[in-house]
């Protein structure tokens, strides 16, 4: 009879915990669904010319307490801090953090570069429990299906704001105020009519085309396979971080890069039904597309070549193959005809590619005289904006658009060689491992 009793609270034992294991992988779901919906609030603001500027303002998202929280937990469950092992790298990241949070004694607005370091440490202590401890693998893939569903909102939020030209009417904390007349907000002019971007609820439409391709990314990923996509991941930040600054000041686009890296190097492919994956690739096309992002253009159309010559390779051994290709190349052709004839549209003036480029020139001209000013200690994480000088118009006022001068710039060249030296010794534990 005891051994019947022990049978059965086994049986019953074993259930709970299987029910318990997914709600928790449901909860993890909602979590990656909510990504790109963050509510903020702001915390505090310093202003330029008595203007309130969103470079000097610090936002509390919801993804700095799920960041928190998520940290908290694997710091339970392991009962180890993070950074804590004896390599060399996890000793480099901690002068690293050190030599950023000793730049609070001489910065213009502390609470600006306390927040950002303390956001940076809390990515870097994510990557450093799953890498190093092996924990949170299967929750990380169940955040990144998540992400991409809820990317399929974002999708439908974007085609109504540019048909509508305005916002949807959700609250400020999450979508931002649209409108061709509101100075500020990235317009496109085709055919000599100016129209709004699709924002979703993002800050731009850059950041918000950045995390298109990435959830793009995680889709094709089954068919690239790991090596090739961590590569395509790697090539995407190297981008993004050449002609813009959003991968470093935007919470958004931090978050969302640090969970897809993980998943791509640590997680099972994701997997949805045929019909899921055909609607979830279709929206996020349009999403991309309807944000007018240069660079996202690009990474689209290479996407999607490197996406159509695997799947031309592959053997019709099967009748689902057959009905994979003829399906896939009608939309593929749609896209490229989508994207081709924006393009054409839009840049065919060439007027708005050289003020893009002159843009840039004056930020890096402004880049490279305030690094000569602060070249060794650097003038502290989220204050290149308040340090730029006076004489200029407002537009001017927003981080010069290549994320390595940005961090050069406020780090210093102490940060940089700290920075570049973690590169370089884990390039060649990589290659060669840490008894070498």
């Amino acid at each position: 009879m005891f051994t019947t009793f022990l049978i059965l609270f086994m049986i019953e034992y074993r259930k709970v915990n299987e029910m318990q294991n997914k709600i928790k992988l449901f909860i993890y779901t909602i979590i990656g669904v909510i990504f790109p919906f963050l509510i903020r609030t702001t915390l505090f603001e310093y202003t330029i010319r008595n203007i309130n500027s969103p470079y000097t303002t610090i936002y509390l998202h919801s993804l700095d307490l799920i960041l928190a929280l998520i940290c908290v937990s694997l710091f339970w469950k392991t009962k180890r801090f993070p950074l804590s092992g004896s390599k060399i790298v996890d000793k480099l990241w901690i002068t690293l953090f050190f030599w950023t949070f000793l730049q609070l004694l001489w910065v213009q607005h502390p609470l600006i570069t306390w927040f950002w370091g303390l956001r940076f440490y809390l990515g870097i202590s994510l990557i450093w429990y799953i890498r190093e401890l092996g924990s949170f693998k299967q929750e990380i893939s169940y955040i990144s299906k998540g992400f991409i569903i809820g990317m399929l909102g974002q999708a439908l939020i974007v085609i109504m704001q540019v048909w509508f030209q305005r916002n949807i009417g959700l609250p400020l904390a999450i979508e931002p105020a649209l409108s061709p007349e509101i100075a500020g907000v990235a317009k496109v002019s085709i055919l000599d009519n100016v129209i709004v971007r699709g924002y979703g609820t993002f800050p731009h439409p850059n950041i918000l085309a950045f995390a298109g391709i990435l959830a793009l990314l995680l889709l094709y990923a089954k068919m690239f396979k790991k090596k090739l996509s961590i590569g395509i991941y790697v090539i995407v930040l190297i981008l993004a971080g050449a002609v813009d600054h959003y991968i470093l000041t935007s919470i958004q686009a931090i978050v969302i890069g640090v969970f897809t890296g993980l998943q791509l190097i640590y997680g099972k492919a994701v997997k949805f039904s045929p019909s899921f994956n055909v609607i979830s690739i279709l929206a996020l096309h349009i999403l991309i597309v309807l944000s007018f992002s240069k660079l996202a253009f690009i990474l689209l159309l290479s996407l999607d070549f490197i996406w159509l010559t695997l799947l031309i390779r592959k053997s019709l051994f099967h009748v689902e193959q057959f009905q994979s290709r003829l399906t896939s190349l009608p939309r593929l052709v749609f896209d490229i005809s989508m994207v081709a004839g924006v393009i054409i549209l839009w840049a065919f003036p060439y007027s708005q590619l050289i003020d893009t480029v002159i843009k840039r020139l004056i930020y890096m001209q402004d880049a490279f005289a305030m690094l000569q000013s602060n070249l060794w200690i650097g003038v502290g994480l989220g204050q290149y904006v308040s340090n730029l000088p006076d004489n200029r118009e407002f537009w001017q006022y927003e981080p010069v658009h290549s994320a390595p001068l940005l961090l050069l710039n406020e780090t210093g060249l102490i940060g940089g060689v700290i920075l570049l030296l973690i590169i370089s010794v884990k390039c060649y534990t990589l290659k060669y491992g840490h008894k070498k």
